[in-house]
C-alpha cells in the first residue's frame, strides 16, 4: 500500500507557485525582520561609539601616567615604579586589542547593512521581473484565447459554406 502511494505522489504533477504571493510572504518576512533588528543595531552602534570614546579617554589617561611615571623615575633613581609601568603597558595591550575589537564589529555590522541595502535591491528587481512573466503569461494566455476563437470561427464558416454548397448541389440536381 504505501508503494502504491509513493507512486502515486510521484505521478501528481508538481503544483503551480503563485510567485507574487511568495514575493509578498517573503517581503512581509523581510519588513519584519528590519522592524525587529534596526532599534538594535542602532543601540549597538550607539554603544559602539560610546564605547569608543571611553577607549580614547582611557588611552590619553594611560598615556599620561606612563609619561609622568617615566618623568618620576628619572628624577628619582631609587624609586622602582617599574612593576606599574609594566602593568600601564599591559593595559594600554589590552585596550589596543579592545579597540580592534570593537573596530572590527563595526565594520561587521556595516558589512551586514550593506548585504541588506543589496538584498532589498536584488528583492525588488525579482519582484519586477516576476511581475512582467505574470503579465507576459497573461498576455500569452490571451493570445492563444483569441487564436482559439479564430480557428473556431473559421471551422465554422467552412462548416456554414460546406453546408451551403451541399444545399446548392441538391438544388441543381
Amino acid at each position: 500500500h504505501i508503494w502504491q502511494m509513493a507512486a502515486v505522489d510521484v505521478a501528481a504533477p508538481p503544483p503551480q507557485m503563485d510567485w507574487a504571493s511568495t514575493a509578498a510572504a517573503e517581503k512581509d518576512v523581510s519588513d519584519g525582520l528590519l522592524k525587529f533588528l534596526q532599534p538594535v543595531v542602532k543601540k549597538c552602534d550607539e554603544r559602539l561609539v560610546a564605547l569608543l570614546q571611553s577607549q580614547a579617554a582611557l588611552a590619553k589617561q594611560v598615556d599620561a601616567f606612563s609619561a609622568e611615571i617615566e618623568r618620576i623615575q628619572e628624577q628619582k633613581e631609587g624609586l622602582h615604579l617599574g612593576a606599574y609601568t609594566a602593568k600601564l603597558v599591559a593595559s594600554r595591550k589590552k585596550l589596543k586589542r579592545v579597540e580592534m575589537m570593537v573596530m572590527q564589529t563595526k565594520d561587521r555590522i556595516e558589512n551586514i547593512n550593506r548585504m541588506h541595502n543589496q538584498l532589498l535591491t536584488n528583492e525588488a528587481s525579482f519582484r519586477e521581473r516576476i511581475e512582467a512573466q505574470a503579465k507576459a503569461a497573461a498576455g500569452q494566455t490571451e493570445v492563444k484565447e483569441e487564436k482559439k476563437e479564430e480557428a473556431e470561427e473559421k471551422q465554422e464558416e467552412a462548416a456554414a459554406e460546406a453546408a451551403k454548397s451541399e444545399a446548392d448541389g441538391e438544388k441543381k440536381e
